[in-house]
This record gives structure tokens, C-alpha cells and sequence, in this order.
């Protein structure tokens, strides 16, 4: 890494003599609410899931007969979180009928075998049953005979269930959803699958013919609102009021925005709070999060950043002295600071088209982002960086800057890469940061 902004605030302060991890949190109040299974209050954007979830469930609660749902999306697209929230709010409606149930949540990437997973639905009933020394088919017969005596509906959520599946591990799904239906039956077993791609061509036909197509629920990616509510709301959660900025709400989104995933919106508020700590501010900037995607998420490499030609290299140092701490900057405050730094290295700004053009090229290669903006002055465009403080990138690409062209064969580089060639050099993959 270039640069280490981040600073321990662990470590011991000797000029007041605290000692290690005796400074409080400033910023974060609750780190509990970053926790990968931490289920949030509101699902944002999930009304609509949930409403089918309960569409399928109304046999189990009305007429106390097994369901099965599948439930369908990407990373990061609350299917888990949805799963929990709708398990829980029926359990708490059921309880109040005087119909208590149970609930079983199995992770088939760390449970990925038959006997993982019976292991952990046996322990739900007996937490000392030993992990080894016995068969699926004695372990299956115990979790039968668990059923049998604790007589409650049963909701069993397997999690990445697709890990299991792609191990031709079928049979479990096919055991469980006959449970309910075999002569000597226990209380109603029902099953919320969880995966990112479609299980139902994994499973045989007998798995299939029982859990049936008809239970699918999709979760399609998050888009820009909706992260951005979602980062707002989990800051309230977790943080001390006015410890974050608007703008830099609006950047978690920006930077999270590709993939539509709330997994990382979050995984970047936590950094970002953590970066933030370590500086003066109290609160976390537009710049904090942009260290926090290089440092997680990156696509910037120097060894990216050198292998542009120079006119390539002058717009990005331009972008990235004209963003500071903004999310977004107008295309022209880019081309106006592209025309200072090309008169401070002495070189001729190339025209709009040309520039433009540049602008795009740096896009392709993930450097900067773009967008049209529409109001009620007509549309303009503008210019992002995804993942990397503008500080850092513009002192490195000076430092790029001053190297190249310092060089003896500075006259020879510059005409080559004015006419949109490349010098090739050493490369070195060290991220930015």
C-alpha cells in the first residue's frame, strides 16, 4: 500500500497514557449492527418478498401444514436477511395464538455435507450429541425421533444451499419434505431454501416433485435509492447521531452501486467508520469511504495507473484535484482543472472531443465513473472516482508525473504518448491506496 492514513487507535497514547483498547468508539456506538447476521429492524425494498413468503406460509399458520419456499438472488440482496425477518415475525404471530414453533438456520458453506447438516438440526434438540461415530441414517432416525417428542412446527432454512446441492448432496432435501408425510409423522417440517442460482436443476426428481417449482421468491439487486436508505438506516443504527455526512451516505452508495449489493454498502460504512476514527474530523467523509473501497474493493493498481499514456494520466490528475470531497463533480470542473495542469507540465490540452474520449477510455478501465444528470436546465454530465481517495490519487500521479517526465528521455516519452502510444516500464501491482 502507498499510503497508511489509518493510524491505530489502539495502540497505547503515550503523551496521555492510555493504554491499548481503553479509548472508546467516538463514532461507532453499536458495532453489533455491521455483523453479517445481524437481521435490521426495516427491510428495505422487501414488502414485496415478504408479502409471498407469507402467500406460501398461510397453510403452515392456517391449517398446520408444511411449506416450502425458494428463495432466489444475488449476493447482497437480503434473501437471508428477509428469510430470518419473515421466520421470526411469523414465530412471534404464532406465539400469540398460542401455537409456539421452532426455527432452524443452517450455513450450508460452513454445514457442507448430509451429516454437517443433521448434526446441526439434532443439536437445535440436544446441544451434547457428539460430532462424529455415527451414520446419516442414525443421525437422520435421531432428528426423526427429536421431532416426534417435541410435537411444534418446525421452519428449517438452509442457507448457500446450492454449496450442498453441487455436491450431489440431494437426499436430505428429499428426507426432510417427506418427513410430513410418512405414516408415523412428526409435527410439520417445512424448508426455506437460500441460494444464488437456481437449485431446482441440482435437485433429482424426487427432491423435486416434492419441494415443486411453484415456491420460487427472486431478489433482484439493490439499486442506488435503496442502498442509500439502506446505508442511512444502518447508520442510525450503528453509529453515534451526526458521525457521517450526506455526501458520504451518497458515495457507499455510488461505490456500491455496480453491484447492487447491500453486503458490501454495509461492509464499506464499517470500514469507513473504523478509517474515520483514526482521524480528526469526528465524522466520516466522502474521502474515508473512497479509502475504504480501495482498501476492500479496489480496481486500482499503479501498475494500472502507469500504463496510461499522458494525456490519460493529466485528466485523472485533474479529476482528482477538482473532486476533493465531492461525490460527483460537473465534467467541465474536470476539463477547466485539466487545463491548469496541462499548462503546469507544459503540455497541450487536448480539445473536447479528444478529451472527452480520454475521459471514457479511463472509464473502461474502472478509474473513474460517469453519469447524465437532468434538470430543468437541461442534462450535463458527471464524473466520479469509484474507489480511491482523491488525495492519494493525485499526489501519486504527480509523483508518476514528476518521475516520468524528469527523466532523460522525458522529449522522447512525451512525443510517443501524445500520439496516444505507451512507454512500457517495470509494472508493479501495488493497490491504491
Amino acid at each position: 500500500m502507498w499510503h497508511n492514513h489509518v493510524e491505530s487507535i489502539l495502540a497505547t497514547d503515550h503523551e496521555t497514557g492510555v493504554k491499548m483498547f481503553e479509548k472508546s468508539s467516538s463514532i461507532i456506538k453499536d458495532p453489533s449492527r455491521f455483523d453479517s447476521n445481524y437481521v435490521p429492524k426495516n427491510l428495505v425494498s422487501r414488502d414485496a418478498q415478504m408479502h409471498e413468503l407469507e402467500t406460501l406460509f398461510r397453510p403452515l399458520v392456517d391449517y398446520d401444514r408444511p411449506c416450502n419456499a425458494f428463495l432466489m438472488g444475488s449476493v447482497g440482496t437480503g434473501k437471508t436477511a428477509t428469510a430470518r425477518r419473515f421466520c421470526d415475525d411469523m414465530k412471534a404471530f404464532l406465539n400469540g395464538k398460542g401455537t409456539p414453533i421452532d426455527i432452524i438456520y443452517v450455513n450450508c458453506r460452513n454445514s457442507n455435507s448430509e451429516n454437517s447438516v443433521l448434526l446441526n438440526l439434532i443439536r437445535f434438540f440436544d446441544q451434547g450429541y457428539p460430532d462424529r461415530g455415527f451414520s446419516t441414517e442414525d443421525m437422520a432416525r435421531v432428528f426423526k425421533n427429536h421431532l416426534l417428542k417435541n410435537k411444534r412446527p418446525l421452519v428449517i432454512i438452509l442457507d448457500e444451499v446450492d454449496v450442498l446441492l453441487k455436491k450431489n448432496t440431494v437426499d436430505i432435501i428429499y428426507q426432510i419434505t417427506r418427513l410430513s408425510d410418512e405414516v408415523n409423522k412428526p409435527a410439520p417440517v417445512s424448508l426455506i431454501l437460500v441460494a444464488q442460482v437456481s437449485v431446482y436443476e441440482m435437485m433429482d426428481q424426487a427432491s423435486l416433485s416434492t419441494f415443486k417449482r411453484t415456491t420460487l421468491v427472486k431478489f433482484d439487486r439493490y439499486n442506488y435509492d435503496e442502498l442509500k436508505q439502506i446505508v442511512k438506516e444502518r447508520a442510525e443504527e450503528a453509529l453515534y447521531p451526526g458521525r457521517i455526512s450526506d455526501d458520504a451516505i451518497d458515495q457507499i452508495a455510488e461505490s456500491s452501486d455496480d453491484y447492487g449489493d447491500a453486503r458490501m454498502a454495509v461492509e464499506l460504512l464499517e470500514r469507513s467508520a473504523i478509517i474515520a476514527e483514526g482521524m480528526t474530523d469526528g465524522e466520516i467523509t466522502v474521502e474515508n469511504v473512497r479509502e475504504a473501497k480501495a482498501s476492500i474493493y479496489s480496481m486500482v493498481s499503479e501498475s494500472k495507473i502507469r500504463s496510461l499514456d499522458l494525456n490519460k494520466k493529466l485528466i485523472l490528475l485533474a479529476v482528482a484535484r477538482a473532486m476533493k470531497q465531492n461525490v460527483v463533480i460537473p465534467l467541465s470542473s474536470a476539463e477547466k482543472t485539466y487545463a491548469v495542469v496541462c499548462e503546469e507540465y507544459d503540455v497541450p490540452a487536448r480539445k473536447h472531443t479528444q478529451f472527452w474520449s480520454h475521459v471514457q477510455g479511463l472509464e473502461k478501465v474502472s478509474l473513474v465513473r460517469t453519469k447524465v444528470s437532468s434538470d430543468g436546465n437541461g442534462r450535463s454530465t458527471l464524473i466520479s472516482l469509484p474507489d480511491i481517495p482523491s488525495k492519494v490519487l493525485a499526489k501519486k500521479l504527480e509523483e508518476i508525473l514528476d518521475e516520468e517526465m524528469g527523466s532523460g528521455d522525458s522529449d522522447e516519452m512525451r512525443s510517443v504518448q501524445l500520439r496516444g502510444g505507451h512507454v512500457h516500464q517495470v509494472q508493479r501491482d501495488a493497490p491504491v491506496p
